[in-house]
């Protein structure tokens, strides 16, 4: 408060000529001030306005994410569903092997791994019978 009642009373203390020149020159910094809080203002304006659409764009990248994040964990449940138990597939492609191993040795070499009726191989009882099969062509 001490310089603002400084200042005024230096101002009375001029002459009328020097006062209205200070009033002049304190109305042209004013209207500078004026000025530059406009555009001190329309910035603000403009940049809030930018960071809202840059919000509003990044929740619809949060959305495009966790749809695209549900689509993989759905496709992965899904493959994970197709595929084959790996103890089953197993199974299948050793009875296959044994089918190919009984028909070879059994059928077309005149029982090799047949020991009467019981495979010596497996140990287990024979399935082939060698009149019976039909050998694929």
């Amino acid at each position: 408060m001490l310089v603002q009642e400084a200042r005024i009373h230096l101002i009375r203390k001029l002459p009328p000529q020097a006062t209205s020149d200070v009033a002049c020159e304190h109305a042209a910094l004013v209207r500078m001030l004026a000025s530059a809080q406009a555009r001190v203002s329309a910035l603000v304006s403009d940049h809030a306005q930018k960071i809202s659409t840059l919000q509003a764009q990044i929740m619809r990248i949060r959305a495009r994410v966790i749809v695209r994040d549900t689509m993989l964990a759905w496709l992965r449940e899904t493959l994970v569903q197709l595929e084959p138990d790996p103890v089953e597939d197993l199974e299948a492609h050793q009875a296959a092997a044994d089918l190919v191993i009984c028909q070879t040795g059994c059928v077309s070499h005149g029982g090799y791994w047949r020991d009467e009726d019981h495979c010596r191989r497996t140990g287990k009882s024979c399935t082939m019978d060698s009149e019976k099969v039909e050998i694929p062509r």
